[in-house]
């Protein structure tokens, strides 16, 4: 079974968008600003999980005035002399959330369903500014999107965490084309825009 077919036996949108919640007008707990900062900031810390020296991404994240955006974790991740395997691991992760962030303030046309990794070239070549350059033009340029667009994919990723939350406990299958740990980074992503925890408290529960 695909995750299209999983998707569609629980009733969950399968479409690059789901179709936007009428009515819902709550806006974004994140300002426009926070959100590109803090995609911003993921590239960083993402680029030193890969193997960039951490020491021109923090010069550059001072530079740029958003330092203080940068969370306990990722501050003690980027001066770690020499961080494990594992961390590393989980930081390299870390895209996927950027890459939901960036879909929240209209850089990234869709999400659709979690199978398969953000566009990495899209990510360096295209989407965030070059390393050392000035970012005062792309975070003056988000945009959050309509509050039931938000809702609607907040919801989806929800219920497809959820289905593969009680899965995995249950010890079922699941579809061989999903990506859990895409999946876990949009979800992470989300928790965080909905304002109630900071970066590195953010809780996935289902």
């Amino acid at each position: 079974m695909t995750t299209k077919e999983w998707a569609k036996t629980y009733g969950i949108s399968v479409e690059d968008t789901p179709p936007i919640v009428a009515d819902y007008d709550d806006p974004c707990p994140r300002t426009p600003g926070q959100i590109a900062a803090r995609a911003v900031i993921l590239h960083g810390v993402v680029a030193v999980a890969y193997g960039v020296e951490p020491e021109p991404v923090v010069d550059w994240l001072q530079e740029q005035g958003i330092w203080g955006q940068v969370s306990p974790g990722e501050r003690a991740f980027l001066k770690e002399p020499s961080p494990g395997d594992e961390q590393q691991g989980r930081f390299r992760w870390h895209q996927e959330a950027e890459w939901t962030l960036l879909w929240a303030i209209g850089k990234v046309e869709a999400l659709g369903l979690p199978t398969q990794g953000c566009d990495t070239r899209r990510l360096v070549d295209e989407l965030i500014p070059p390393l050392g350059s000035e970012i005062d033009e792309f975070l003056a340029s988000a945009r959050v999107r309509p509050p039931g667009v938000m809702l609607a994919e907040d919801d989806r990723t929800y219920d497809l965490w959820c289905r593969c939350t009680l899965a995995r406990r249950e010890r079922l299958s699941l579809p061989v084309d999903l990506n859990w740990w895409v999946l876990y980074e949009r979800r992470y992503a989300f928790e965080w825009l909905d304002g109630h925890q900071e970066w590195d408290d953010v809780t996935c529960d289902a």
